[in-house]
């Protein structure tokens, strides 16, 4: 029989939060690949969308079973320096970013449309700005995940703070980019019609829950370190 203490010396000595930053980077990589299907179909590339697809739903599928796997192995609250619960929403809202993402890349598959030039601009400045944010969330998460395999100091803690408030700042510039990009959409409702109208506003729609997303796992880690 294993001796009780060897084996929660083990769960200490074995971090429980360096699988979120696998996760983390899981996530980062299909939002990459999310941004580039988005710059092929904007290119009217159905092929390579097609392709990148298929790659993106993997990506997803394997970011899925990583945090599978941390569900099941997390520890109680009891011996980790921050609470269950907590480490649990915010990994759920940072795994709905790769969902969101394979759901924009669901769409580029249903139906290419034909864009006049000032949508396909204004797409692609939203294609950056969403990737930028996710690119902060998980810059967040790093930090914090090593303060909290660390000693919580007071300008650690200050440090993971400002990269969150990051987050916050470029999610801003997704929302004021998105309702930029649908206005543009209905500007142009007479070369786009009716559907090419409804399946772009729903792509830029899908695009903004992939920030949102983001956002909502970095204000998780805000209040985990906050508890602290």
């Amino acid at each position: 029989m294993m001796d009780p203490l060897k084996s929660l010396l083990g769960l200490i000595a074995k971090s429980p939060f360096k699988p979120l930053s696998e996760h983390a980077e899981k996530v980062r990589i299909t939002v990459w690949k999310m941004s580039d299907a988005v710059n092929a179909y904007v290119e009217g590339d159905k092929a390579r969308v097609d392709a990148l697809y298929h790659e993106i739903s993997s990506l997803e599928h394997d970011a899925d079973n990583v945090k599978h796997e941390i569900r099941q192995n997390l520890p109680s609250s009891n011996i980790m320096p921050v609470d269950r619960a907590d480490t649990l929403s915010y990994l759920k809202q940072q795994d709905d970013v790769a969902n969101s993402a394979e759901n924009v890349a669901e769409m580029l598959t249903i139906k290419m449309v034909d864009m006049p030039p000032a949508v396909k601009d204004v797409i692609l400045r939203l294609n950056a700005e969403v990737l930028k944010t996710v690119e902060e969330h998980v810059s967040a998460s790093n930090k914090i995940i090593t303060v909290l395999d660390t000693a919580f100091s007071p300008e650690k803690v200050r440090e993971a703070q400002e990269l969150i408030n990051k987050v916050d700042t470029q999610k801003h510039t997704v929302d004021v980019t998105k309702l930029e990009a649908m206005r543009s959409i209905y500007d142009n409702e007479d070369k786009l019609g009716p559907v090419g109208v409804y399946h772009l506003l729903t792509l830029v729609k899908e695009l903004g829950w992939v920030a949102e997303h983001a956002e909502s796992s970095s204000n998780r880690l805000r209040l985990m370190i906050a508890r602290k």
